[in-house]
């Protein structure tokens, strides 16, 4: 049975991955359109055509929302890191 520290390790653990794996996916859509921030995507999507980049926008923007929520999460961590 895992005690209190090590299951706050493994969650701060699996949120790093998932934070990985996000910005992963984000690079990979800043890399096909040739920017290289979500603000800059976000310009680059008024630019094209919307039947071209439609389900890329809406992947953009809900990975942009769940990698500032995971953000979120993971500075909590970090705060009570310093408390500790």
């Amino acid at each position: 049975m895992l005690n209190v520290q090590e299951y706050r390790d493994e969650l701060k653990a699996e949120l790093q991955n998932r934070c990985s794996e996000v910005n992963s996916e984000l690079e990979r859509l800043f890399k096909k359109y040739g920017v290289k921030s979500f603000e800059e995507l976000q310009h680059r999507f008024e630019e094209i055509p919307e039947e071209e980049g439609l389900d890329d926008y809406f992947l953009a923007q809900n990975l942009e929302a769940f990698r500032r929520e995971l953000g979120k999460l993971f500075s909590i961590f970090l705060l009570e890191d310093r408390l500790q």
